[in-house]
C-alpha cells in the first residue's frame, strides 16, 4: 500500500502537475508518450509474438492521430484512422498466410485503433475545449477520488458484489461511495479552481459560466466512465490470463493499469461538454 502511494505521488509530481499548470503542448507530449505505450502493453499482452508488427503499425498510427487531433485537423485525422486500418488489414493478410498471425490478432489490432488510440485523442481534444485546463484537471481530480472513495467505501461498508467475472472485490456500496466523491469533491475543486484563478495568474479564469447540474452529471459521469476503464483492463487481463501489463509502476503494474481509467474519462468529457456549450 505504502509503495502504491508513494507511485501515486511521483506521478503527480511528475505527470499531472506539468499537464496541469503547463501549456497546451505539455498535454500533446504526455499523450504522444502515454498512448503508444498503453498500447504497447496491450498488443504485447494479446497478440501472437509473430503477429507483433501490427501492434507497432498501430502505435505509429496513434502518434499521427494525436498530432493531427492537435493541429484540430479531423480531416487528416480519419485519413490517418484509415491508412492505420488498411495498413493492419494488409499486413494481417500476409501474416495470416505466412501462418505468423491469426483473425484474432488482426482483430485485436483493428480494435486497439479505437481503444486505446481512438479514446486517448479526446484528452488532447478536451484540452482546447473551453476552460480545457480546468477540464482537464476536473478529470484528473475525480478519477483519482472517485477511485479512493470507492475503495474506502467498499473496504468499509461493502457487502453486494455486482462484478463477480471482471472484479469480484467491486462492491455496490463501493460504488456508490466512489460516485459521490467523485460529485461533491468535483464541486469543491471547481469553487477552488475559481477563487484561485481570480488571485493568481497561474490558472486562467473561466471564460463560461458552468451550473451547479453539470458538475454533479461530469461528477457521475466520471466516476462511472473510470469504473469502465478498470473494468476493461480487468476483461483483457483476465481473457489473456495475466496479473499486469507491465511493471515499470511499482504498486500499479503497467502504465495501462494505470491509465486505464482516464481514457474513457477524456471522451466522456468532450463528448457531454460538446454537446451542453
Amino acid at each position: 500500500m505504502i509503495t502504491r502511494l508513494l507511485s501515486a505521488l511521483v506521478m503527480i509530481i511528475v505527470l499531472a502537475i506539468p499537464v496541469a499548470f503547463g501549456p497546451a503542448w505539455v498535454v500533446l507530449g504526455f499523450a504522444m508518450v502515454v498512448a503508444p505505450w498503453c498500447i504497447f502493453e496491450l498488443m504485447r499482452a494479446t497478440l501472437s509474438k509473430t503477429a507483433s508488427v501490427l501492434g507497432y503499425i498501430l502505435m505509429a498510427g496513434c502518434e499521427g492521430l494525436l498530432w493531427y487531433a492537435h493541429q484540430g485537423d479531423f480531416m487528416l485525422l480519419f485519413m490517418v484512422s484509415a491508412c492505420t486500418a488498411l495498413s493492419i488489414i494488409i499486413a494481417g493478410l500476409y501474416l495470416y498466410e505466412k501462418g505468423w498471425a491469426t483473425g484474432r490478432d488482426v482483430a485485436i489490432a483493428l480494435s486497439g485503433l479505437v481503444y486505446p488510440a481512438g479514446l486517448s485523442c479526446f484528452v488532447v481534444l478536451l484540452r482546447y475545449a473551453p476552460d480545457g485546463r480546468f477540464w482537464i484537471i476536473f478529470g484528473i481530480v475525480c478519477t483519482f477520488i472517485a477511485d479512493g472513495g470507492a475503495y474506502f467505501a467498499g473496504r468499509s461498508l461493502g457487502r453486494h458484489k455486482f462484478s463477480l467475472n471482471l472484479s469480484p472485490e467491486k462492491t455496490l456500496e463501493g460504488l456508490a461511495g466512489g460516485i459521490a466523491a467523485s460529485i461533491v469533491f468535483g464541486f469543491i475543486f471547481a469553487l477552488c479552481y475559481a477563487k484561485v484563478s481570480q488571485l493568481t495568474t497561474v490558472w486562467e479564469p473561466f471564460i463560461r459560466t458552468y451550473p451547479v447540474w453539470l458538475y454533479i452529471v461530469l461528477g457521475f459521469a466520471v466516476a462511472l466512465l473510470g469504473l469502465a476503464g478498470d473494468l476493461t483492463a480487468s476483461m483483457y487481463k483476465r481473457e489473456f490470463g495475466i496479473k499486469n501489463f507491465g511493471n515499470v509502476i511499482p504498486g500499479h503494474g503497467g502504465v495501462l493499469d494505470r491509465m486505464d481509467s482516464g481514457i474513457p474519462v477524456g471522451a466522456a468529457l468532450y463528448i457531454i461538454l460538446s454537446f451542453i456549450i
